[in-house]
C-alpha cells in the first residue's frame, strides 16, 4: 500500500468550483499530460492563475475549497488536468460526488473533506499532509484527515483499474 505524505503551497478556491472551469470542454479532447496541465483552472478567476505563466505546471500542491468542489460535468478531465498540472491534495467543505470519486478512481488527488473556517487569506501558505498519522496541516492548524473507508485500497492501488488489474480481474 502506498503511503501519502504532501507538502507544499495552498492554492485558494471559493465555492462551486465547476469541472467545466477546471478544465473546459472546448479543449477537448487532450491526450498528454504536459497540453492538459496547461488548461488547469484556465478559466477560474482566482487570485492569481493556478498554472504558471509559461504554462509548465503549478507552484500550488494543495487546493483548499468551500462547499460542492467539482460540481458540474463528469468530465474525467477536470481531475486530470488539475494532476497533471502538479495538485496532490484538495481539502473542500465538501465534494461533488462524481468529483470525488474520479479523483479515487484516478488515484490521482487526494480529495479530503473537511469543514474548515479558511478564506483566501490562506493562499500561498504551506499544508502539510501525513496520511500514515492521519493528520493535516494548513497555515499552521492541524486536523484529522477522515478515513476513506474502503475507498482506500483503489487509492492506493494507483486507481480503479490498476486496482482491478493487481486483482488479476483485468489484463494490463
Amino acid at each position: 500500500m502506498k503511503e501519502f505524505n504532501v507538502e507544499g503551497l495552498v492554492y485558494s478556491c471559493g465555492d462551486y468550483v465547476n469541472t467545466d472551469v477546471m478544465a473546459p470542454g472546448r479543449y477537448d479532447p487532450i491526450y498528454r499530460d504536459e497540453d492538459l496541465a496547461k488548461i488547469a483552472l484556465i478559466d477560474y478567476l482566482g487570485i492569481e492563475p493556478f498554472v504558471r505563466s509559461d504554462g509548465n505546471g503549478s507552484d500550488f500542491t494543495f487546493i483548499v475549497a468551500g462547499r460542492d468542489f467539482g460540481c458540474g460535468s463528469s468530465r474525467e478531465t477536470a481531475p486530470m488536468a488539475l494532476a497533471a498540472a502538479g495538485l496532490k491534495v484538495v481539502v473542500a467543505r465538501s465534494f461533488a460526488r462524481i468529483f470525488f470519486r474520479n479523483c479515487i478512481n484516478l488515484g490521482s488527488i487526494i480529495p479530503i473533506q473537511l469543514d474548515h473556517n479558511f478564506d483566501e487569506s490562506v493562499h500561498r501558505h504551506y499544508a502539510k499532509l501525513e496520511m500514515t498519522d492521519a493528520k493535516i496541516t494548513i497555515n499552521g492548524q492541524e486536523f484529522d484527515v477522515p478515513s476513506f473507508g474502503p475507498l482506500q485500497e483503489i487509492f492506493s492501488a494507483g486507481g480503479l483499474s490498476s486496482y482491478v488489474r493487481q486483482r488479476g480481474a483485468l489484463r494490463p
